[in-house]
């Protein structure tokens, strides 16, 4: 199929469709994700965000996941890793690493993930905003054609790991692929939340993409600032300057990202909500890793479980 034109499609350093698949699945967590950057702390010192939620005899621990990181990262502190040790089940969104041993789930996601043959990127946003994205390919030394049939929402999400890779951030890295990794080891039981074909087709119902593809090249050298801030609010397990710094300033400062917001987090929050409470019914004891913006503020995922009957501290 024309659409599978490896050339047309491809994003820096990928060339067929397994690896822009791999690619564009570690990007979608990005969105929901607090992206984290190297630190001087031993990594071992490091509090991170972890609660536990209980209700009678059941038992949640939801660890509020890093989805790019680098080696300064680890090891993770010893509650950490006794806690997803003694855990009947890993939960995590989407589970990646399925994903990359599945061709037919792949050629899906390249299907939504770019235009049909003979419709282009261009044709679809404003030439001011395809001008802004083509001298941000020009500076990052990335071939035109490479963007030039993602969709809007795709293209902004891409743009955003290849500035994160920039600055030394690793998804390879992520706090979700370790534990996954361990998991997919040791034949662990893996539950997903959603999935990574759902994750896309939600992006790609985005009320005005084109909104937040101008607004990412835009804010393209805020991360500099972003990535320290966030790295320290995370490291002392700091549930406010999380919330804040992922959603509180996001609005205050761009009010018509409430949509978008709603979407990524409020709406998804919910579902993820109650399918915990599903998995919960099934294993006494889960080990929940999602980006630590769903766990934190009102209507996250630890308030909507704490309205459901758990009791939740932080630990």
């Amino acid at each position: 199929m024309a659409f599978l034109n490896p050339p047309s499609i491809s994003v820096p350093g990928f060339t067929g469709r397994r690896h822009f698949a791999h690619w564009l699945a570690r990007s979608i967590l990005f969105l929901s994700a607090v992206v984290l950057g190297a630190g001087s702390a031993q990594a071992a010192n490091d509090r991170g965000l972890l609660l536990e939620a209980t209700k009678g005899e059941k038992r949640v621990y939801l660890l509020g996941s890093i989805h790019l990181a680098d080696e300064s990262f680890y090891p993770l502190r010893e509650k950490i890793e006794r806690a997803y040790a003694i855990s009947d089940a890993l939960v995590v969104e989407a589970d990646i690493l399925a994903m990359e041993s599945n061709p037919a789930l792949q050629m899906k996601i390249m299907q939504e993930s770019v235009y049909p043959a003979g419709q282009e990127l261009k044709d679809h946003i404003s030439p001011a905003v395809y001008k802004q994205l083509k001298d941000w390919l020009a500076k990052r030394q990335i071939p035109e054609q490479n963007f030039s049939r993602l969709r809007p929402a795709i293209a902004m999400i891409t743009l955003s790991m290849v500035e994160m890779q920039a600055r030394g951030l690793d998804p390879n890295a992520g706090i979700d692929r370790h534990f996954l990794s361990q998991a997919h080891q040791n034949n662990a039981t893996v539950l997903e939340l959603e999935s990574v074909l759902e994750q896309i087709k939600m992006l790609n119902n985005l009320d005005d993409p084109e909104l937040y593809l101008q607004q990412t090249l835009e804010q393209v050298a805020e991360m500099d600032s972003f990535v320290p801030r966030i790295t320290k609010a995370w490291k002392s397990g700091d549930q406010n300057d999380i919330y804040d710094l992922v959603i509180r300033e996001s609005l205050d400062e761009n009010p018509e990202y409430a949509p978008l917001i709603d979407k990524l987090f409020y709406q998804r929050n919910r579902g993820m909500a109650d399918k915990i409470r599903d998995f919960s019914a099934n294993h006494d004891t889960l080990f929940v890793v999602v980006g630590a913006g769903h766990l934190v503020g009102e209507g996250s995922v630890t308030e909507l479980l704490k309205k459901a009957g758990y009791s939740i501290q932080q630990i």
